[in-house]
């Protein structure tokens, strides 16, 4: 098992000095250096953490809980759950390049060995101040349950093993055994991140439906479809608002943008009772779906996790008419839903969306929004502090002037700007496209597994910084040169991108300032013998745009800047490569330019 990857783990330190420090039981060793102290609290913290997302305990409540100090004897947490009847010991391994070892298990298996015994005396301070509340678990838990937690790369064989010696030791603390637990829970780096993620997720949406003339569907996928008040559609909209349409393609357009949703408030206003004949109708998924009272003609649908998949125009539309117009009757309004049964985040739930969407005018960008990679990434970027819009009509108008607000565009062409395929600077002038589709290989190669929130700020940074810097050129200079500086900014930025990628892929975020003050001299640089390359080939007959409209030669263009302004025009090695012909290489002249990447002076 892979550990806990840096960028999550810089989110996880930040909560926990936040969050569950102030709270945690003061040191009792406080004559260690300030480092070791420091580096204490976390890991006792870690402690906290774990049982608040493993039980869902208050913050306060969990941080409560820990007895983890310099001198802990093996345990770092207990914690009895009272509605459960469960005592749970808990030891936390805080450390990233390290497993959960055999050591660490004897540890563990001598202090809960100690405990069971109810040994308080061999416990520091913070166990035996807790003396008759543990008394008190021991004598009313039905079971006894060990927590092992850890970020690092796994919980070896070696650690399981020691432990079963005290789960399955029939004989040991006879009052005990038959309570504690054979099976070890763990909490190891995949829980954390998914908990991490979870916690800033647009919410659950639970509730109930009434249905008319319902009919259950019980084959492969267990569906369940009907006739559904609009009204009691628009109030599910106002308790949960996005949250109802989270794995929705679109979010809503506004009636002032949209011909149909126009239409569908104008049925509302002059022609409710004709509202289901003029209506595509709403499909959503859900998580559970239940239907325990009420016949065909009358079925209560309860329902958890939901999510309209097709249909949000529809709601959001009559949301925003009831909202405006609170004096109209829309009770004889109604629609046709379908209810699946299905993870809306899984592979049918994304197939359906899918499938159910192709029937409506939307565009290959908004298919982007059924990737999970999106999703996380919002996610992750909320911790940094920034706001992500992946579906297009979600985007905020001030997208473009916030320095808080990323959209998926610019994610786009900041990414493609750090990769060495030739044809990239070409595409993000003349074919946007071909990033914006989630089946292809150009948007893949841009939003991997392993990137971070962290370097896709920092390189949607140093795309702006440029982007602005360049356009500010373009409009103080006149003639070919602006032209150029306008037509050709994908082509600079990709040059000085190489140079950056170090930089950019540092695992905090840059500040602004620091990356201004890095790049402003080698930006100049750049832009100036990127000019000095062109100005021959675009001033004769040819206008500067039609130039980079050609593939062939913005690829020719970026060869020759990247190779002077990296220092390689008389390389011996460079000149060889470009003597090489592969027809087989994936994108023109290919060798080169990973060549030409890798040799790039990093600033």
């Amino acid at each position: 098992m892979p550990a806990l990857a840096t960028n999550f783990l810089n989110i996880l330190k930040d909560k926990l000095e936040k969050d569950f420090v102030p709270h945690l039981p003061e040191l009792i060793e406080k004559k260690r250096p300030k480092a070791d102290q420091d580096k204490k609290q976390l890991s006792r913290a870690f402690s906290g953490f774990v049982l608040h997302k493993m039980l869902n305990l208050g913050i306060a409540d969990a941080a409560h809980s820990v007895v983890d100090d310099f001198d802990d004897n093996g345990l770092d947490a207990i914690h009895y759950e009272a509605t459960s009847k469960t005592l749970f010991l808990v030891q936390t391994k805080f450390e990233v390049g390290k497993q959960f070892d055999e050591p660490d298990a004897i540890r563990f298996r001598n202090g809960a060995d100690l405990l069971l015994g109810q040994r308080y005396d061999r416990f520091n301070t913070n166990v035996k101040r807790r003396k008759d509340e543990l008394d008190d678990a021991f004598d009313e838990a039905e079971r006894i349950q060990l927590v092992v937690a850890y970020i690092g790369t796994g919980f070896s064989a070696h650690a399981n093993a020691a432990l079963k010696e005290l789960t399955e030791n029939e004989e040991h603390h006879e009052v005990q055994a038959e309570r504690l637990q054979p099976d070890i829970a763990e909490y190891g780096p995949d829980k954390v991140q998914a908990d991490l993620l979870a916690e800033q997720s647009v919410g659950v949406v639970n509730g109930k439906l009434r249905l008319s003339k319902w009919q259950h569907l019980d084959g492969h996928r267990d569906t369940h479809i009907g006739i559904v008040q609009v009204s009691a559609l628009v109030a599910l909209h106002n308790d949960h608002k996005k949250a109802l349409y989270e794995r929705n393609i679109r979010y809503f357009l506004g009636s002032r943008e949209s011909d149909v949703n126009k239409a569908i408030q104008e049925t509302l206003r002059t022609a409710p009772n004709e509202f289901f004949y003029l209506n595509n109708g709403v499909t959503a998924l859900a998580d559970l779906i239940e239907s325990p009272r009420g016949s065909k003609v009358s079925k209560l649908l309860e329902f958890r996790g939901l999510s309209v998949i097709n249909g949000a125009q529809t709601i959001s539309s009559a949301a925003e008419f009831v909202a405006q117009n609170p004096g109209c009757d829309i009770s004889d309004a109604k629609v046709l839903i379908t209810i699946i049964k299905a993870d809306s985040e899984g592979r049918f739930g994304r197939s359906v969306t899918r499938a159910r969407n192709h029937q409506n005018p939307v565009s290959t960008g908004n298919f982007a929004s059924l990737d999970p990679r999106q999703e996380e990434l919002r996610r992750e970027l909320a911790y940094l502090g920034y706001s992500y819009h992946y579906r297009p009509e979600a985007t905020p108008r001030n997208a473009e002037v916030s320095t808080s607000i990323i959209t998926i565009e610019q994610a786009m062409k900041a990414l493609a700007l750090f990769e060495v395929d030739s044809r990239y600077p070409f595409w993000l002038k003349n074919e946007i496209s071909r990033f914006q589709n989630a089946e292809s290989s150009e948007y893949q190669s841009l939003f991997t597994h392993t990137l971070t929130g962290a370097q896709l700020v920092n390189k949607v940074k140093f795309f702006r910084f440029v982007r602005d810097v360049l356009a500010s050129n373009a409009a103080a200079t006149k003639g070919a040169e602006g032209l150029f500086y306008k037509h050709g900014a994908f082509v600079v930025a990709a040059v000085l991108a190489k140079r950056c990628r170090t930089l950019v892929n540092e695992a905090d975020v840059l500040r602004q300032t620091q990356l201004n003050e890095l790049l402003s001299a080698p930006l100049d640089q750049c832009r100036q013998v990127c000019w000095d390359k062109a100005r021959p080939l675009v001033g004769q007959g040819r206008s500067v745009l039609s130039y980079f409209q050609s593939q062939g030669s913005t690829v020719r263009l970026l060869d020759s800047c990247m190779s002077a302004i990296y220092g390689l025009e008389q390389a011996e090695a460079y000149n060889a490569v470009k003597q090489i012909a592969d027809r087989r290489e994936a994108f023109p002249q290919e060798r080169v330019f990973r060549y030409l990447a890798t040799q790039a002076p990093q600033i």
